[in-house]
């Protein structure tokens, strides 16, 4: 029997070809488990091929409670070009550190029947602006997203491009907001930066051996070497998907996640939440900090199984992990919960094995 291995994040989300697969060849959760197995051995060999190690591509392609996120926005009617998106990261590319590892994301913040006035007051609550700017319309501005950043990172971006027109301000997308929950449905996946590397998707039927700069960017310019897979691969096991909470329809996400590690993908929304006696008092004496934060000392076992049920669905589950030995399939999940000591949510990672046969999801870690 093959191994489960494990997989940082999977994107049905954004990304409908599992679906399509599972429908169009009326696929049993077995086949797809063997199948999303299949891609990720497909993944780590041909990512190996070229140097890469899937497992140091984690960083970037999972959210960290502990790193920020940001969206950079840019004013594309004071850029000539029609192709602004150059402009734009021609500035972008020498700010890049070369040992830090992101996936960025891009796109227009595109507008919405009816819905022009709820973008313009998000991005009005949410942007900080560097400069003046008069919003005529959504699509005007186009967005860069980066994650996994640290404050001093921020603002080498934020420094760094102060002088250049198209410069807006940027939006720390770290905690929720309707503005992020926006970006989250517009932006596409441009690709990961490892190190000096820049990953991207390439056409399925390119040579494996090829690489190709398929935006076109100068990150060669600035010293990067640009290295490219099968976008087949890429779009659903090399995508940085922006924490939002489940809507109806998209569930299809989560049960093409739980299917990797799984062969009895549920919807959890069906399951109980087991928090032990002994593993909360564990919690609470060895993350003592960050329950602090969350006002959780006095929390009892019921009380944060309720907290951990109402707040599942409030994002989607990452870090796949079946473990052979003990026959354990887990996940972990991000919680953002208000903060005692500061206006800022705290965010918690929640560690949680997945028993479908009982349908309960036991708490392993909370921190």
């Amino acid at each position: 029997m093959a191994v489960t291995k494990p997989i940082h994040t999977l994107n049905a989300r954004g990304n409908i070809m599992l679906e399509v697969m599972r429908d169009h060849f009326k696929l049993t959760p077995q086949h797809m488990q063997r199948e999303i197995q299949g891609m990720r051995r497909m993944l780590e060999d041909a990512l190996s091929k070229k140097g890469i190690s899937y497992e140091k591509l984690k960083s970037a392609l999972v959210p960290d409670q502990k790193r920020r996120e940001i969206a950079l926005v840019f004013d594309t009617l004071t850029i000539e070009s029609s192709w602004y998106g150059f402009d734009v990261f021609k500035r972008i590319i020498p700010l890049l550190e070369k040992k830090s590892n992101h996936s960025i994301l891009v796109g227009d913040y595109l507008d919405q029947p009816g819905q022009t006035d709820r973008l313009f007051a998000a991005f009005e609550e949410s942007v900080n602006l560097r400069r003046n700017v008069e919003f005529r319309h959504p699509t005007q501005f186009y967005i860069v997203y980066l994650n996994n950043l640290s404050a001093s990172m921020i603002q080498r971006f934020d420094e760094g491009l102060k002088d250049y027109e198209a410069y807006v301000g940027f939006a720390d997308t770290t905690y929720a907001s309707v503005f992020k929950l926006y970006l989250s449905t517009m932006l596409v996946n441009l690709g990961i930066k490892h190190g000096s590397l820049f990953i991207q998707g390439h056409e399925p039927d390119r040579p494996e051996t090829d690489d190709v700069n398929m935006c076109g960017y100068p990150f060669e310019a600035s010293g990067f070497v640009c290295r490219s897979i099968s976008a087949d691969l890429e779009g659903v096991l090399l995508t940085y998907k922006i924490e939002r909470p489940v809507f109806q329809g998209f569930e299809v996400d989560t049960e093409f996640a739980l299917n990797a590690i799984s062969v009895q993908p549920l919807p959890l929304d069906d399951f109980t939440i087991e928090v032990e006696d002994a593993k909360l008092a564990y919690v609470k004496s060895i993350k003592e900090g960050s329950v602090e934060r969350a006002g959780l000392e006095a929390i009892t076992p019921a009380e944060l199984a309720g907290l951990i049920k109402a707040k599942i669905s409030a994002s989607y589950i990452y870090n796949l992990v079946f473990l052979a030995e003990h026959d354990v399939a887990k996940f972990n999940v991000i919680i953002e919960l208000p903060s005692r000591a500061s206006r800022e949510p705290t965010r918690l990672l929640a560690a949680l094995e997945y028993k479908p046969d009982q349908k309960v999801l036991r708490l392993l870690t909370l921190f």
